[in-house]
């Protein structure tokens, strides 16, 4: 005879609810880091892209500003 309480469904309901919820902020904040360090990656590209090109039509030019 199995004579073990039953598990008390409203706890159970409420852990399931603490987990979901920890664990949508947990992904939406690894998605927002995720797109932070991405922009952080194509901020430096263009930068470092509009230097190059910068310097290669004052080469061809002569000084710009």
């Amino acid at each position: 005879m199995n004579t073990a309480p039953a598990p008390n469904l409203d706890s159970l309901l409420g852990a399931g609810l603490v987990g979901l919820i920890i664990g949508i902020v947990v992904y939406l904040g690894v998605l927002a880091l995720s797109l932070w360090i991405g922009y952080l990656i194509m901020k430096a590209a263009v930068r470092n892209g509009l230097r190059e090109h910068t310097m290669w039509l004052e080469s061809r030019r002569g000084q710009i500003r």
